[in-house]
């Protein structure tokens, strides 16, 4: 009975330490990447958005790329309501948008936005960003480190052999993630960008290391390729980014 006694006092004082250490690991996340919300672009902290270039890539199977190169100047704020809109027109003079929605991080001076595969028929007439966004501060030394390593291109060794863009993306910071975008961006020794390609990786541990690969329907030609970034990002400044998983956080020494 005494035994008995003694193992429910002890599963009582870990199931505190337990709510406590949780209640603490909840808050240091979520502190860690408050946003501060800003009205309007109408700050005199604030300067807008520059779109530094768009483009479109042929493709050989008869459809096309578009691509926007995106430039935040604000090294202290960013935008989770980012809109966008590709303006495209066919031969037959038509027009249409493809409109969408992202986010865009404090200091972000290449940001990337993707329409892929395309019918070839479309000519990129224009690139448009809403103007109605709205701020949130955070510095960008509060942003996660995301490591990219052993990055690679060519075809790949699986069925097809299609031509692919390999690598190693490491959360170094100290959460969780739902959501980290990969973004390859491939460019000839004039710098213009020959091909693009994106991905997602879900629910990141901390210090959790994950391969991926991004494959293109038709192959990027090896002569023109001179250099090839990897971009990786998470939208923090939603809280919806962070994964909060403490059952995986180890809390004591058994």
């Amino acid at each position: 009975m005494i035994e008995s006694q003694r193992q429910v006092k002890q599963i009582i004082i870990a199931s505190v330490y337990l709510l406590i250490t949780a209640t603490i690991v909840f808050l240091i996340v979520i502190n860690l990447f408050q946003t501060t919300p800003v009205v309007t672009e109408d700050s005199p902290l604030i300067q807008s958005l520059q779109v530094t270039r768009s483009g479109r890539i042929n493709l050989e199977n008869g459809f096309a790329d578009f691509w926007a190169e995106i430039n935040n100047p604000n090294d202290d704020f960013g935008a989770n309501n980012l809109k966008y809109s590709f303006i495209l027109r066919n031969s037959k003079g038509e027009e249409v948008k493809r409109s969408g929605d992202t986010f865009i991080l404090p200091g972000d001076k290449k940001k990337y936005i993707l329409l892929l595969n395309i019918s070839s028929e479309y000519e990129l007439q224009g690139f448009e960003i809403a103007k109605d966004l709205e701020w949130a501060q955070l510095s960008r030394f509060n942003l996660p480190e995301l490591v990219i390593r052993n990055t690679r291109i060519g075809d790949s060794s699986k069925a097809g052999n299609d031509f692919t863009a390999f690598g190693t993306l490491t959360n170094a910071s100290p959460v969780n993630l739902k959501n980290i975008e990969i973004t390859a961006v491939i460019t000839d020794d004039k710098d213009e960008i020959i091909g693009v390609n994106k991905t997602l990786i879900r629910d990141v541990l901390t210090l959790e290391s994950r391969d991926f690969e991004m494959t293109w329907d038709n192959e990027v030609s090896g002569s023109s390729i001179f250099n090839t970034k990897i971009y990786a990002q998470s939208n923090v400044l939603s809280n919806k980014a962070i994964l909060i998983d403490l059952q995986r956080t180890p809390i004591f020494d058994k």
